[in-house]
């Protein structure tokens, strides 16, 4: 069996049982001339093969969408955590200090209800949301603000009730953008 072929089988194996397998991450594991067969192949596999049933995670994101309710704040409402406590495993799982906490509690914040442009945020940041909420990444159903984005206004109205967000949290620290800033805003990377 070529690697190609190995390799087809594996996302092949992968895709059927859920697991929801990234293209990209076994494009990379193939010498670039192998990448385009590789690529064929793996699309022939998922126009084959029936699509997996949704997790349980993405349909409590999807059904909080339809209802016109954030994705991410619902699915940590079902995890029965709170939003203190996810910000700070999120902190820890970003390897960042104690005093970034308030800055990572504003851009969450931004984050779970849907105010924060998803575009500007790090591969980091999703992947260690996907951990601190004990899902696959690939389960993640996020929804960011609309063409004419969010006003502070909006913010106050969606938080969750006796939640208190700073005004001075929300416009930021005067200054160069720090560490955090780069995680929530700086793209894909």
């Amino acid at each position: 069996m070529s690697g190609i072929d190995r390799l087809t089988e594996e996302f092949r194996r992968a895709y059927v049982v859920g697991e929801h397998p990234d293209a990209g991450e076994f494009l990379v594991r193939v010498p670039e001339p192998e990448r385009a067969e590789l690529g064929r192949r793996i699309r022939l596999v998922l126009a084959d093969e029936p699509p997996p049933d949704p997790a349980p995670e993405t349909l409590v994101m999807v059904r909080a969408m339809l209802r016109g309710q954030p994705p991410l704040l619902e699915l940590r409402a079902s995890k029965g955590m709170t939003r203190d406590e996810v910000v700070s495993r999120l902190r820890g799982e970003l390897g960042l200090a104690p005093p970034a906490e308030e800055r990572v509690a504003v851009y969450y914040h931004e984050l779970e209800t849907g105010q924060l442009r998803l575009a500007g945020v790090r591969d980091r940041v999703f992947e260690a949301v996907a951990r601190v909420m004990g899902v696959a990444r690939a389960s993640l159903v996020l929804q960011g603000p609309g063409a004419s984005g969010a006003s502070p206004q909006a913010v106050f109205a969606r938080a969750e009730p006796g939640a208190e967000v700073a005004l001075a949290a929300l416009t930021g620290p005067p200054g160069e953008p720090g560490e955090v800033d780069d995680l929530f805003t700086g793209g894909p990377g």
